[in-house]
Formats: structure tokens, C-alpha cells, sequence
């Protein structure tokens, strides 16, 4: 530049040149100073886009996406692709670290930001906290350098992306509150949350208020926005349409995590995620009802915190994906009807769940086998399964446990004070069950007993959907009763026990046939594999 030339004055002023409007500052701010620095920029961010588009000529503009929340015909969610949203712009894109077409400012055009980078960097409780550490000490300077840049200008953004995606003033109080959220995440000691697992293919009949099953524990609506957010999540692991089919999800309130701070957790594996108490609650639901619930994606929910945020949608954070349905989900389930949950069955959740945490390590172990054996892919690993869960429910060490159990179950059954079964039919059933069993274990190929016939000239069930039937039906009077023991059941008379009407005695035997035909019909659909 020659001397006679007039100095290029910079477009972008000097924080102190410029003077802006901060929210206020909440009395539950940890650090006060990175609070001033980090809403300045903030509030300069916004300036600058400000002055961005009331320039004259061409001016890119980043718009905000959203997926459409339908439904298929059978009525499970469906969450379509991305699609560009004209009607709500996405002012943050504007900036990164380098400029170009389509960002006009690098973060170091920010006013403030250098003072908020000196800050961070030169406060030991907030460096320690952010800067990049992997176990072994061996993070390369540089590369830590570039991450620890990359975490400080994101903070700052992450804040202006929320407030405009939730169309907010940056002067108004909602905006410090996302600065506290995005503060606590950096330094708060420990971090709370819950643990939120949508339910697949699984619906019920309880009004968008939800179910509470016990303290920490409860069944949510899921609504459109949770919807859009689960799906922006591990698209691979399950089959989309599967993994987006769910209208209600299990919230667990979880202990506080330690907060290792966010530089550490890049190269952190996540601590294994206890998810006993979504499964609790799916052993309620297969103990209750006929429904075969199942989960796959697995969510954090922060309460009060947030590491990232995607637009308006809510804060949940992916930690992991699994396989924890039946196999038949995957055969287009999405695309059928499947039995849910009453609103009556619904009532006894809380009591059975509450029961089961409480209950004996037999009635544990038969609730477990209940639910491998709806998980699993083979008829013949169902009975196997349900005949263990009557065996720890009914049986004793000793010679003839299947005439034990059969006897048991009988004596049980007609006891109920709903719908009490026929005892010979329920020992007729049972029977036919070890048949079965006893065909599997030796290695039979015949298949004689791979079918019941509850009633003479009546229709024939698959064994293995009468033994699933009827461990349910066990184990629900197990955590529902405490009247009784197997040495009661041994000691009732089994003829003895048919419910009698004086005026037609034999009406109440034909019944409770009737009843458990239905019984058996009724388990037939639950296993099928077909909804």
C-alpha cells in the first residue's frame, strides 16, 4: 500500500467500538465473566447477521430443514426424509472458520470472540474442563489445539443457533437460560438426566397424559418434534420405518453422572447405560397383556444441561442402539396392526411392576423367561422357555415335575378370582405343554404334540402359544396373590375345585372351557408372529 493511500478500515467493528444489549445474567451462573463474554458474542453474532441481510444485492441464505411426521395406514409414525423449510432461516451456517460463498464470516470475525478464547484458555477451572484428553496422555498438541478452538467458538454458536430456531430476541431471559444449560455442560460437577427408549410397534390406551409405573419410572406420548428428533439418529442399525414406529416411549430418572467435562468426553467411551428399568417395564407389559413390546434406539434427556442442540427440536442425545424386539418387527411391522395395551391393563402396570421389584427369585426368573421366550425367533425356544418359568413358579426338586406343575397349575388357575379356569382343561393343556417339551428335549422330530385341542371338535393352538399362555397367567396370580404356596395348591382336591351352579352344574364348567379356549386363542395371536 502506497503512502498516499487511504487505510482499509476492517467492515467488522472492535467489541469496543460496539456496544450491545445483553440478556441478564441468572443469579445460578457458575462463572459471571464467562457468561458476559460468551452472550456478548452472541449478541454480536446477531448484529452482524443483522446487517448481513439489509445489505443491498445477492445475500446466501442458509434455511433450516424438517422432516414430516405422517402415519401409515396401519397408523405407526411416519418420519420422512429432510426437506428444506423456506419459512425459517438458519442464521448461525453463516459463520465458520473460513469464509466463503455460502459463509461470509469466520468465527474470528466475531467482536468478542478473541476476548472469549483468551478467557477459556488462561481460566484453569474452565480450561481443565474443555480441553481435549484421551486416557493415555497422547493427544497430539496440535490436534488438541484445533479442538479446543473448534469447542469455544461452538459454544457461543450453539447458543445464537437455539434462540433463532426458537425465534427469541437475544435481550430476553430465555436466552440466558440456554447460556446455563450450555454452562452446565461444561462445568457443572455432575449432570442429571433421564434415560428415554421408545417403544416399538407397542401402543396404548391411556390418553397423552402418560402412565407413571413408580417413581422413576413412566410411559410417555411421544409427539411429532420427538419423533423428528429420534430419527435423526443411527438411520443403519435397525431398519428406519422400524426404529421410527413408536408412539410412546419408557422415561427412566437415572442417577447423576459425574461431568468429566466435554474435552475429555471426545475421547471417552460412554459408561455402560443400566437399562433394567425399561426392561422391568416391558416385563409388566408381557405379564399384563398380550402385547409384545420392543425398544431399539436408547436416549439421554438432560435436565438442564445441553452439549449440543439440533434446531427447536427436543434435547435428546443418542447413546446407543440395540435389538430388543421380536424378530417378525422386521417383516414390514410397521405396515400392520399389533395388539396394544388396554386402558384396564394399563391400571395394573404400577402394581405389577412394584410387585416384581419385590418379588422372589423364582417369579423373577419366571418374568425373565416370559420375555425371552416373546423375544425369541423359534416356536420350540418359546415352550422350552415357558416351561422354565412354570417350573420355577410351580415345581419342586422331585421325581414327575411335569405331573407336578400340571396339578399345580390346575389347582391355581380355578382359583382366580376372575375368570377361574376349568382345572381339568388347564390340566389337559399342561400336559399337552410337557408333551411337547419332552419331544424337544430328546430330540423327536415328530411333532405329535406341536398342537392342542382345548375342545373336542374345536380349533387346535400351537403348544408352544398354550405354554406362553399359561406361564403368563401363573406368574401374573404369583405377584398378584400371596394366598397361597405349591404346598397349598398340593393340598386342594382337584375335582373338587370346578366352579358349581346349583341351578345348572354344568354351566360354570362350560364357561370356563369356553374361557380358556378364548384364553388359548387369544395366546395363539400374541405369539404368531403376525401382531
Amino acid at each position: 500500500m502506497s503512502d498516499t493511500e487511504p487505510e482499509q478500515l476492517s467492515d467488522t467493528p472492535s467489541p469496543e467500538e460496539t456496544s450491545v444489549e445483553l440478556p441478564p445474567m441468572p443469579e445460578t451462573v457458575i462463572d459471571p465473566e464467562l457468561f458476559r463474554l460468551t452472550m456478548t458474542v452472541v449478541a454480536h453474532m446477531d448484529a452482524m447477521v443483522t446487517e448481513y441481510f439489509a445489505r443491498d444485492g445477492y445475500k446466501y441464505t442458509p434455511y433450516r430443514e424438517k422432516r414430516q411426521v405422517k402415519a401409515f395406514d396401519s397408523g405407526w409414525p411416519n418420519v420422512y426424509s429432510k426437506e428444506k423449510d423456506e419459512s425459517r432461516v438458519a442464521p448461525a451456517e453463516l459463520f465458520a472458520h473460513r469464509s466463503s460463498a455460502i459463509d461470509p464470516f469466520t468465527y474470528d470475525d466475531v467482536p468478542g470472540m478473541a476476548a472469549l478464547k483468551e478467557y477459556v484458555t488462561s481460566t484453569e477451572a474452565v480450561l481443565d474442563k474443555i480441553r481435549p484428553q484421551n486416557a493415555a496422555g497422547t493427544l497430539p498438541d496440535e490436534l488438541a489445539e484445533s479442538l479446543m478452538d473448534t469447542t469455544i467458538v461452538l459454544f457461543p454458536k450453539s447458543i445464537y443457533d437455539r434462540a433463532t430456531a426458537l425465534d427469541l430476541e437475544m435481550t430476553d431471559p430465555a436466552v440466558s437460560d440456554l447460556y446455563l444449560q450450555r454452562e452446565r455442560s461444561w462445568l457443572a460437577p455432575t449432570l442429571e438426566y433421564q434415560l428415554v427408549v421408545p417403544l416399538l410397534l407397542t401402543d396404548f390406551d391411556i390418553g397423552d397424559e402418560g402412565l407413571q409405573v413408580d417413581e422413576v419410572t413412566r410411559i410417555e406420548r411421544l409427539l411429532d418434534d420427538d419423533l423428528r428428533r429420534i430419527s435423526e439418529v443411527d438411520r443403519f442399525t435397525v431398519m428406519t420405518p422400524l426404529a421410527d414406529a413408536a408412539k410412546w416411549a419408557v422415561v427412566v430418572d437415572m442417577p447423576p453422572m459425574d461431568n468429566i467435562g466435554e474435552g475429555r468426553m471426545l475421547f471417552t467411551r460412554d459408561a455402560p447405560i443400566d437399562t433394567r428399568g425399561v426392561e422391568a417395564v416391558c416385563d409388566a407389559i408381557r405379564i399384563v397383556s398380550l402385547a409384545r413390546p420392543g425398544w431399539a434406539r436408547v436416549f439421554r434427556r438432560p435436565r438442564d444441561w445441553a452439549r449440543h442442540w439440533e434446531d427447536h427440536l427436543p434435547n435428546l442425545d443418542h447413546v446407543f442402539t440395540a435389538r430388543r424386539y421380536p424378530s417378525y418387527f422386521e417383516d414390514g411391522g410397521w405396515l400392520k396392526e399389533h395388539t396394544g395395551v388396554t386402558a384396564e391393563e394399563a391400571a395394573q402396570l404400577p402394581a405389577i411392576a412394584a410387585a416384581l421389584k419385590t418379588s422372589s427369585a423364582q417369579a423373577k426368573l419366571a418374568s425373565r423367561r416370559l420375555s425371552m421366550a416373546l423375544l425369541r425367533d423359534t416356536q420350540d425356544d418359546q415352550l422350552i422357555d415357558a416351561c422354565i418359568g412354570l417350573e420355577a413358579l410351580l415345581g419342586q426338586k422331585g421325581a414327575e415335575i411335569s405331573y407336578r406343575v400340571s396339578v399345580r397349575a390346575a389347582a391355581l388357575l380355578a382359583s382366580k378370582a376372575d375368570e377361574p379356569r376349568d382345572p381339568e382343561l388347564t390340566f389337559k393343556l399342561a400336559r399337552k405343554v410337557y408333551d411337547r417339551r419332552s419331544e424337544l428335549v430328546h430330540g423327536s422330530t415328530s411333532g405329535k404334540h406341536a398342537t392342542v385341542q382345548p375342545q373336542e371338535d374345536g380349533p387346535e393352538f400351537s403348544t408352544h402359544s398354550v405354554a406362553v399362555w399359561m406361564v403368563r397367567e401363573v406368574l401374573r396370580e404369583r405377584l398378584v396373590r400371596s394366598d397361597w404356596s405349591v404346598e397349598d395348591l398340593d393340598a386342594m382336591v382337584l375335582k373338587g375345585l370346578a366352579p358349581a351352579n346349583p341351578a345348572d352344574p354344568e354351566s360354570d364348567t362350560e364357561d370356563a372351557h369356553v374361557a380358556a379356549a378364548a384364553a388359548a386363542a387369544a395366546a395363539e395371536e400374541s405369539t404368531s408372529g403376525d401382531g
